[in-house]
């Protein structure tokens, strides 16, 4: 009979362990639904580096709309020596505003600087320019703190545009 109950207490005190393993395993995975995921700083440069690649090309191409487009709906931009301008349609007019006087001939992005993770990417960079305004050609230099924000879609948008003149 004790030989019984001996085995009796040890398939309990197994089917017990194993039950508290089955708990900690369910709740260590569901805790990880919950928080965002790293990316290697290679996966988040790629990531901008897409990204102002397509700005580059509504630039050049001065289409507003498809540069809005490339705002979250409540972005912030910061232009040099400008107020904020606040959403993608105050945003959308700027720019249309500005393509009716200049045209980008060309643009170059270079990322300094790379940080977040899979919700938020903070960005700080420099973004060379070859501009026509006034029949004339004028060379650019701006410094500029970006936020892409991670969309339900999974794409990135800007949150915050932020730039000002690099004295180089």
């Amino acid at each position: 009979m004790k030989t019984t109950y001996n085995l009796i207490n040890c398939i309990s005190y197994n089917s017990q362990k194993l039950f508290f393993l089955v708990v900690l395993t369910l709740l260590f995975f569901n805790s990880c639904k919950h928080t965002s995921q790293t990316l290697s700083k290679a996966m988040l440069k790629a990531i901008v580096e897409k990204q102002n690649e397509a700005l580059g090309n509504c630039f050049t191409n001065g289409d507003a709309d498809k540069l809005a487009e490339m705002y979250t709906d409540s972005a912030k931009l910061s232009p040099n020596g400008s107020q904020f301008i606040i959403g993608r349609d105050s945003i959308k007019s700027f720019w249309k505003e500005d393509f009716k006087s200049s045209k980008v001939l060309k643009m170059e992005t270079l990322v300094l600087t790379i940080n977040g993770d899979e919700n938020y990417i903070y960005e700080t960079g420099k973004a060379f320019s070859e501009i026509l305004y006034n029949d004339s050609v004028y060379h650019a230099r701006v410094k500029y703190i970006n936020v892409w924000r991670k969309q339900p879609n999974g794409d990135y948008k800007l949150d915050v545009d932020f730039w000002n003149k690099d004295v180089q």
